[in-house]
């Protein structure tokens, strides 16, 4: 890949693209990237490119004749069509996503704007497109073109030393980074997680996995809820093709069982295994018992989707109307004074309680565990 930076000031592009990781890249041919002179294409000899803007304004404009000529003896090194990027406050926001989309082009140019821009007749004739590296402004494109140059140039192959790096990195696949610990393992009385010095990978990795989740909902809710609704979109047309249902075929609700994450994890194996066939919840309203026939979404304590269940049947009954049967179904106690001692507290903890509260009894069918991957 070859990345051109139309740019004013060289010095200072040059500074950073040869040093570190992307330094070591361009040096053992994993990249090119290259800085060029603007002010070496101007026809005043003072070397100036800006003038005053038409009808007034602060500041002074970049000219168009010294970026077209720069830009065109860009073009003339090398065969092909690079896509030229002006970098501007006003362009589509960087993300990581945009970068992985630059990442597979053969060839970018990134124009530095400078003063109050670029004049916008350039910017026509050469069909730019505009990207910002966050709603602000800064004095110049040069550390936006640096900072687009470093994450294309990083995803390149040979350019980091592991080239799966990048792909548990924050953003790459729509969370942030789990938290990382070295040496030594307590310092100032804070320990290392105990489940990063056991040395099992699937451990570590599911303990990676789920801390990524928490942090992107703590730090970054936005990206959360759409990687959470992306999981649920993925997962729910793998239902849909693995039973040939029709497309519009919808789930009813989304179910995620128990007060904390170790009841949750307990509840989804024991309905992942069968053992579990029904459920129960509180009754507000007769419209809330469920219709026979409709799908319901299980996800786990992080909300990732673990399976679909089938409504078999269901029915209001009154709390202390509950029978063996019905108990053993929900598979969680063998006898039904448990039951209902462990029910009479939690529906006492989540709300007003009475032993002839009206509650739904739900059967359900496993319908589909999701596809193994």
């Amino acid at each position: 890949m070859r990345i051109d930076i139309a740019t004013l000031f060289t010095d200072m592009c040059d500074s950073v693209i040869h040093e570190s990781i992307i330094g070591r890249g361009i040096k053992n041919g994993h990249i090119e990237i290259y800085s060029h002179d603007i002010r070496e294409y101007t026809e005043n000899k003072h070397r100036r490119v800006d003038d005053k803007p038409y009808g007034g304004g602060t500041g002074m404009l970049m000219q168009a004749q010294p970026v077209y000529d720069c830009i065109s003896a860009i073009k003339s090194q090398k065969e092909g069509r690079p896509r030229i990027i002006y970098m501007s406050p006003q362009g589509e926001v960087l993300t990581q996503k945009k970068v992985q989309e630059l990442a597979e082009e053969p060839w970018l140019i990134l124009l530095c704007g400078h003063y109050e821009g670029i004049d916008q007749r350039v910017l026509d004739e050469l069909e730019v497109e505009e990207l910002s590296v966050g709603n602000y402004v800064l004095t110049g494109g040069e550390l936006p073109a640096l900072i687009v140059a470093d994450a294309v140039a990083r995803l390149q192959p040979g350019v980091l030393p592991n080239e799966d790096a990048y792909s548990i990195e924050s953003h790459y696949n729509g969370l942030l980074e789990y938290p990382q610990y070295t040496r030594p393992e307590e310092w100032h009385g804070r320990k290392v997680p105990e489940t990063l010095l056991t040395g099992d990978h699937r451990t570590v990795t599911e303990w990676q996995n789920r801390e990524a989740l928490r942090v992107t909902a703590r730090k970054r809710p936005d990206m959360h809820k759409a990687y959470i609704d992306r999981k649920m979109s993925e997962f729910w047309q793998e239902f849909l093709e693995a039973k040939g249902l029709p497309q519009n075929t919808t789930y009813a609700k989304i179910l995620r069982m128990g007060q904390d994450e170790e009841i949750s994890a307990k509840l989804v194996k024991m309905i992942l295994r069968g053992k579990k066939r029904a459920f129960v919840s509180r009754c507000v309203s007769v419209s809330e018992i469920p219709v026979r026939g409709e799908y319901a979404v299980v996800v786990d304590w992080d909300g990732i989707p673990r399976c679909v269940l089938k409504s078999v049947r269901a029915q209001m009954i009154r709390f202390n109307e509950i029978t063996p049967e019905q108990v053993l179904k929900m598979g969680e106690d063998d006898n039904i004074e448990d039951w209902l001692r462990k029910y009479g507290d939690f529906f006492n903890s989540t709300g007003e309680f009475t032993e002839d509260m009206p509650i739904i009894y739900e059967e359900f069918r496993l319908e589909y565990k999701g596809a193994k991957k």
